[in-house]
């Protein structure tokens, strides 16, 4: 509620809280903030379900009772001391449930004040994003492993990473180990945690051929008898989840010991699944190149090509000059399912849908893959007058139930159609099919919907930005603002980012997100590009006739101008023209799809550097198969997303942070981190290592003027 307050006293107040928070699903407990020990005076039935406990065992006690073994000192300290400065915040702290079994609680506090101003309660709302947090350790540990098998750290070490790093994030309390089958019938512990293998191989003696059928799914649970151990003073609970390869070759096991009897839960099977193909991967690392193809093409969790592939498939159907439509469809059901019964479930219903289209439909004239966890999306060659073909079939392989989590469900589907040709990019033949899906799912009585661009508020938009894109070009409008570049450990301005601003005097200011897309859209990028790049040379070369100081200045290039067959010879004469040296020019990059052309990018990139010219990968991170590509490609350095900077304070968000930086330097990249906002940013990327970075807490992008003001000042 912001500096707001409620026009009620304290107990109408409290009344009013209470009433309220029972309609939320999600948990809320309402705690006292003027007593020192900041009791619970509140529950929802949905905090009451979150925590299993009942409301008599939390009424009148505190938020530590949710506390266990490995939750924080750290956070529980950060929580209580934003409750004594009575300020909103947002915190992710290890909770336990009354049963004992851990979840990490997203927990968001609103205080709460009176009618006179005074703040009386806090508001919690309490979230599980366990599943999120698993998800994030997984993705880390990921990176971690990939990037040691690239430097050629030995597996059996890359194998005691993954065990430590398990034992030090997972939410229980746990030892782990990793088992190899050495030969057809014998199998040993190669790496473990924090048991030395001695007591591995002496407790846990596992038998091959009881376990040796192929069963991806399958987890086994041992009860062993523990023969004396420093960390362990009782028997102990495994579960050991088996490793194949591809072939459903049994290459070993992984196996977590409980100190405690306690029950698998989905979320730990859950784990499991996710883990075992990492470590897969990593046991057979000759064959992860050959498997690194089919990653970056099929969505692993449904068996189905996922959208990389689609969108490739289309880009060549598209240079062919195929015409026709592209569909979205969405299960109705989809939410409920995955709500009652796990994501995993709702994998296994895309995937069944899939093979019923396969089996029911000439798949030859299709290309399908998975567009999100929900959806999935085909493009076909079908005339305006035979789509209704498909749609029929597709509402034919629903009119027999489905067999989801050992029941027979019925379903409906949500499809949203647009068509593609010469005329309409893929990006925007995909964007009117999602508008068209969304229009569907709104509307109860609606199965089938069409793009309309009538309807579409943000068309009108984007037609009003294409038809003055060109004047713009033509008039001057476009300008150049600089953001500089800092070196972290001196604090000194080692460069500059030339950004693109636009001034319409029809639209008036209009956002890079705008009209860039939009530019790239219409095939003005080049010219735009090179608008920019030359207004960036002009300043440097006026600078340097002058006598004045100059520093190296990014300017970036659209993919889709980076490939075009004249990029390199037309930059090179525009800086020759100007005179600048190599040194103060630099060219970036944005990752992106487009990037996947991996020998036509190393090539230009190849020729650039054959000038003097150094490039840079932008936004890395959030674009298509980042790792599979860093490598084959001469890129100088690596700009860290501003969205990874913006979560480098939570733990796991800090290490993939830290792992690209390592990236960089293992790969003898300069690591750039954008959008530093904080000294608490800053302060983590000097101790990580990272050298130079941008943002708002250093300087804003700034126009010519106050560019050249900022650098005059540099000695």
């Amino acid at each position: 509620m912001g500096n707001s307050y409620m026009p009620l006293n304290k107990e109408q107040l409290f009344s009013f809280l209470c009433n309220i928070s029972e309609q939320y699903h999600i948990g809320i407990a309402i705690v006292d903030i003027n007593d020192p020990n900041y009791p619970i005076v509140f529950l929802n039935n949905a905090f009451l379900h979150l925590t299993g406990y009942d409301k008599d065992e939390l009424i009148g006690r505190n938020i530590t009772t949710l506390k266990g073994q490995k939750t924080s000192e750290e956070s529980q300290e950060e929580f209580e001391y934003h409750l004594l400065h009575k300020k909103p915040f947002r915190l992710n702290i290890l909770h336990y449930r009354k049963d004992k079994v851990a979840f990490w609680n997203h927990i968001a506090c609103e205080p709460i004040k009176d009618n006179k101003g005074h703040i009386q309660y806090a508001v919690l709302h309490c979230n599980d994003i366990t599943e999120s947090m698993l998800g994030k350790m997984l993705s880390k540990l990921e990176h971690e492993v990939y990037t040691d098998l690239e430097k050629g750290v030995e597996l059996v070490n890359i194998c005691k990473l993954i065990t430590k790093q398990v034992e030090r994030y997972y939410i229980r309390d746990i030892f782990s180990s990793i088992h190899f089958v050495t030969s057809p019938d014998e199998i040993n512990p190669i790496a473990s945690g924090s048991l030395s293998l001695e007591w591995v191989m002496e407790n846990h003696k596992m038998d091959i051929n009881s376990t040796a059928s192929c069963n991806e799914r399958a987890i086994y649970i041992q009860k062993l008898t523990n023969h004396s151990n420093q960390y362990i003073e009782s028997d102990v609970t495994c579960w050991t989840k088996p490793i194949y390869n591809n072939e459903q070759q049994l290459l070993g096991y992984f196996s977590m010991y409980l100190k405690n009897h306690s029950e698998l839960r989905q979320a730990d099977i859950d784990f499991l699944n996710k883990l075992s193909p990492i470590i897969g991967l990593s046991i057979k690392y000759a064959e992860q190149k050959q498997q690194l193809q089919k990653l970056a093409y099929f969505d692993l969790s449904s068996g189905i090509p996922n959208y990389n592939y689609f969108y490739t498939k289309l880009k060549e159907w598209a240079e062919e000059g195929i015409k026709g439509h592209i569909l979205l469809i969405q299960p109705r059901e989809y939410s409920s399912i995955v709500d009652l019964f796990g994501r995993s479930i709702g994998d296994e219903l895309i995937g069944q849908l899939i093979q019923r289209l396969e089996k029911h439909y000439n798949i030859d004239n299709i290309i399908y893959g998975r567009f999100s966890n929900s959806t999935f999306i085909i493009a076909t060659k079908s005339s305006s007058e035979e789509i209704d073909n498909l749609v029929k079939r597709l509402f034919e392989i629903t009119s027999t139930p489905f067999s989801i989590a050992k029941r027979e469900i019925f379903i409906s589907l949500k499809i949203g159609i647009a068509n593609f040709d010469e005329t309409i990019s893929i990006d925007e033949s995909i964007r009117r099919s999602d508008i068209a899906l969304t229009k569907s799912r709104n509307q109860k009585d609606v199965e089938v919907a069409y793009f309309e661009p009538e309807t579409d508020e943000k068309i009108q938009r984007e037609l009003e930005i294409v038809n003055q894109l060109t004047y713009g070009l033509q008039n001057d409008e476009f300008t150049i603002h600089l953001q500089p570049k800092v070196n972290l450990i001196t604090a000194e301005i080692e460069g500059f980012e030339a950004l693109a601003r636009w001034y319409s005097p029809v639209l008036g200011p209009i956002s890079p997100a705008e009209f860039i897309p939009i530019a790239e859209h219409t095939g003005k990028i080049s010219q735009l590009d090179n608008v920019i790049l030359k207004k960036v040379l002009k300043f440097q070369n006026e600078r340097k006739t002058k006598g004045l100081k100059i520093v190296p200045i990014s300017v970036n290039i659209s993919p889709v101008h980076f490939y075009r067959e004249s990029f390199v010879e037309d930059f090179i004469s525009y800086v020759n023209k100007y005179e600048i040296s190599p040194e103060f020019i630099k060219i970036e990059v944005t990752e992106s799809v487009e990037l996947f052309d991996y020998q036509k990018a190393k090539e230009i990139l190849s020729e650039l550097r054959k000038f003097g010219y150094e490039s840079s990968i932008d936004d890395f991170g959030v674009g298509f198969s980042s790792l599979s590509y860093l490598q084959q490609l001469p890129f100088s350095e690596i700009k860290i997303d501003r969205s990874f900077i913006n979560g480098i304070e939570d733990n796991a968000m800090y290490a993939v942070v830290q792992t690209i930086v390592q990236l960089a330097s293992n790969l003898k990249m300069h690591a750039v981190a954008e959008g530093i906002e904080t000294l608490e940013q800053y302060q983590l990327l000097q101790k990580m290592g990272c050298r130079t970075g941008q943002g708002y807490y250093f300087h804003k992008p700034m126009a010519i003027n106050e560019a050249e003001r900022l650098l005059d000042t540099i000695k």
